[in-house]
């Protein structure tokens, strides 16, 4: 593998490294086993089959303990300066590299809140506890969850390359998708033309296996996240479809809405139209609105807003999350506050970071649902829509050979 391929991981470095020298902390230690940690797909690009541990330092001599058999894996990324390998045991190599350090400060890797943040397990914790001593270990220990957060949060821009051609084959499946559908097929069978389109184009699942279906959801079999039914179109259904996809490790997030004319119809009668045009509204609303330094909360309050307002019951999700190397990427949600604390929604959305927008009309018992979703870039001016927005309801023709 060449090193082109831990340019990410490079550009990720080179903030914490920043992180760490603005913040006078001494080193981020990432402590792994078997890949346990989820801070290492993104930090390292390599996975650890052994025990090791990673020290990201404010002066740039990153240094990497591990076994025999996993050191070529980390020296073939060029990101480290120092590769020590640990014969036997672990612990007391470990003891000898934080005894040499010193450290004044030291980032680990736990979180109450953010699952992507929390890699550190209680055994792991536990050692450093035996090794430093518990009393020390609190008085130098801080979370990288912020940290994090703004690693994963604010992409690069070779992440933003590669997210930005995760969302162009999304909507050019899309596109392969409407030319096929027609009166008399399963969710199933729409379902597998996403996955054919994944095939022939050398990508997968965003979610889930490499290619496990997308949601296809017929409104009148029930809206929900499920695996797509045998229950076949008919005239005048409305048909919701959420698919992503996964191009070298990142992950768009992209949903469209489709309406089966009946006979004699040209349009979707008014309620359905309706339903459309106030989920298109409510996504343009918080486009317009979003930018630097507002709250999470504060965005998801305008998109659901436009959609009581226009007479609908009020969004059971939030009205948008981050995308990234995951579909849903941590840091700031775009959603509601609760009675509850949430810490994901009281943060503020940032340059560079990417977001999937989705006000959505959830309706129960066959009323018109609709779900539209679409990929933004927060730049200094406010949003750029790196989906091809779907602007108007996609009407399928009547065909009484197919109904």
């Amino acid at each position: 593998m060449s090193n082109s391929e831990y340019q990410v991981a490079r550009e990720k470095i080179e903030t914490a490294t920043n992180y760490l020298q603005q913040n006078h902390v001494d080193a981020w230690l990432i402590l792994t086993r078997e890949g346990s940690d989820p801070a290492m797909p993104l930090m390292v690009g390599v996975r650890s089959v052994h025990e090791a541990a990673i020290f990201l330092r404010k002066d740039g001599d990153h240094t990497v303990l591990c076994s025999q058999s996993d050191r070529g894996n980390y020296q073939s990324t060029g990101l480290f300066q120092n590769v020590q390998v640990y014969e036997k045991d672990f612990e007391a190599n470990l003891s000898d590299v934080l005894a040499q350090m010193n450290p004044s400060r030291l980032m680990l890797n736990f979180s109450q809140t953010d699952h992507l943040s929390d890699g550190l397990s209680l055994g792991q914790y536990m050692m450093l506890q035996k090794i430093v001593g518990p009393e020390k270990l609190a008085s130098i220990e801080i979370s990288s969850e912020n940290l994090q957060k703004q690693l994963r949060g604010i992409k690069s821009p070779t992440e933003v390359e590669r997210l930005q051609k995760a969302i162009d084959i999304t909507i050019e499946i899309y596109d392969e998708v409407f030319s096929k559908l027609k009166c008399g097929l399963s969710e199933k069978e729409i379902s597998n033309f996403f996955i054919q389109g994944m095939k022939n184009r050398g990508v997968t699942n965003g979610i889930g296996s490499a290619y496990d279906p997308p949601i296809v959801c017929l409104v009148r079999a029930g809206l929900a996240h499920r695996q797509p039914g045998d229950a076949r179109v008919i005239p005048g259904d409305i048909l919701i479809m959420d698919f992503s996809v996964k191009y070298r490790d990142y992950v768009s997030d992209i949903a469209r809405t489709v309406y089966f004319l009946k006979e004699g119809e040209t349009q979707a009668p008014a309620d359905i139209q309706h339903a459309f045009e106030t989920a298109h509204r409510a996504i343009t609303t918080v486009i317009d609105y979003i930018g630097p330094g507002k709250k999470g909360w504060q965005v998801d309050q305008v998109g659901r807003q436009v959609i009581e307002n226009g007479g609908f019951p009020t969004v059971r999700h939030s009205v948008g999350h981050q995308i990234g190397r995951n579909c849903h990427d941590g840091g700031v949600t775009l959603g509601p506050r609760r009675a509850y604390p949430r810490p994901e929604v009281e943060g503020e959305v940032q340059v560079g970071e990417l977001y999937a927008i989705e006000p959505t009309v959830i309706q129960d018992n066959g009323l018109p649902c609709m779900l539209v979703e679409e990929n933004i870039l927060i730049t200094e001016s406010g949003a750029r829509i790196l989906s091809r927005r779907q602007n108007e309801l996609v009407l399928i023709p009547f065909n009484s050979e197919e109904s």
